[in-house]
């Protein structure tokens, strides 16, 4: 069966209902629209507060951080100054200073043929030595162990031959330094 319907209602009431209808809907999407807004902006204002309030503490922690850094600066200075102090009673105690252990160096390795005529060491553990011998293999020799690692100790850097000489008598004059590692 089919229902039957009759419309009593006349045209105009109708379009006035249609009117009303298409009204209260955009009424409806406009207040949506607003709310929407409105939530989003109070969104807005309460993650830009959360965000200066992390700010103001990120800034307070950098600030306490910074201060412990200048505090450790006065530390430091008195470390370093206490550093220098022991490395100077270190020295004192019998710890070799470079300058010492290069010197003991060249004493071991001499040989017995050749003659230091001078030694001159500065503060840098350099050294300058003036030698006689003659016979030249035993200045050979010593040249040699003091450039061999395995007899120098680890402690010669190189070796720089200010002058050789050979004089009538036959003895070899020599001039070299020694640069410490």
């Amino acid at each position: 069966m089919q229902k039957l319907t009759i419309d009593l209602l006349p045209e105009e009431f109708k379009q006035t209902q249609i009117k009303r209808s298409k009204f209260y809907k955009i009424q409806s999407i406009g207040i949506v629209v607003i709310a929407l807004t409105a939530f989003l902006a109070s969104l807005l204002v309460v993650l830009r507060i959360l965000q200066s309030q992390k700010i103001v503490q990120v800034q307070s922690r950098a600030k306490e951080v910074e201060t412990r850094v200048s505090q450790l600066t006065s530390t430091q200075g008195y470390l370093l100054l206490l550093k220098n102090r022991l490395s100077t009673i270190n020295q004192y105690l019998g710890i070799p200073s470079r300058q010492a252990q290069i010197y003991n160096l060249i004493g071991k390795l001499i040989p017995p043929s050749v003659s230091i005529s001078s030694v001159a060491v500065d503060k840098g553990g350099e050294v300058l030595i003036l030698a006689t011998s003659s016979d030249g293999g035993s200045l050979d020799l010593f040249i040699n162990s003091l450039l061999s690692k395995d007899t120098n100790e680890d402690k010669v850097k190189e070796i720089n031959m200010e002058s050789l000489s050979r004089g009538r008598d036959g003895i070899y004059r020599l001039s070299f330094k020694i640069k410490p590692k």
